[in-house]
């Protein structure tokens, strides 16, 4: 299983995103969006491409109805559990903040940071993409990929 992960997006239109990233869409199983969307309709967008997309409400989507963006999801891809949320307060201590935020996951997706991540922090793995638009505290834009398989799991940093 492919999963397309990404956050920070900071558009309300899929053509400013890059090319890289919609071939990427294309053939995935599905697409996480941890949050800073700005417009839904980027969202709506996705979805043409790519009907299997989740998202959560970040900082910068103020005006979103909780239904239509939760703040903070839960979901299962084969046997691994992956909470899905934006992220809060300052960039430092941010993964030891989101831990609080799960009983019992074994990834945490997350945004908000714009500074990519894949790590440990317990027993629950970390993965922030960065932003594919507004790399603010990195020299580039990047987004990730996240490889499931029964319970086995793997994700890789793209650099775009």
């Amino acid at each position: 299983m492919k999963i397309v992960v990404i956050s920070d997006t900071h558009t309300d239109d899929i053509d400013k995103l890059p090319s890289a990233l919609i071939t990427e869409f294309n053939d995935a199983d599905a697409i996480l969006h941890a949050g800073d969307i700005v417009g839904y309709k980027l969202i709506h967008q996705i979805e043409h491409i790519n009907p299997n997309v989740y998202a959560v409400k970040g900082n910068m989507d103020p005006f979103f109805d909780e239904k239509l963006l939760p703040k903070k999801r839960i979901l299962k891809f084969d046997e691994v559990r992956v909470g899905l949320i934006h992220g809060y307060g300052a960039s430092f201590g941010l993964e030891n903040r989101l831990l609080y935020e799960y009983d019992d996951v074994d990834i945490i997706v997350y945004g908000h940071a714009h500074k990519p991540f894949w790590g440990v922090l317990g027993d629950v793995h970390f993965l922030n993409p960065g932003s594919p638009t507004n790399n603010r505290y990195t020299p580039f834009n990047s987004y990730a990929l996240l490889f499931i398989k029964g319970r086995n799991f793997n994700a890789k940093i793209i650099q775009i």
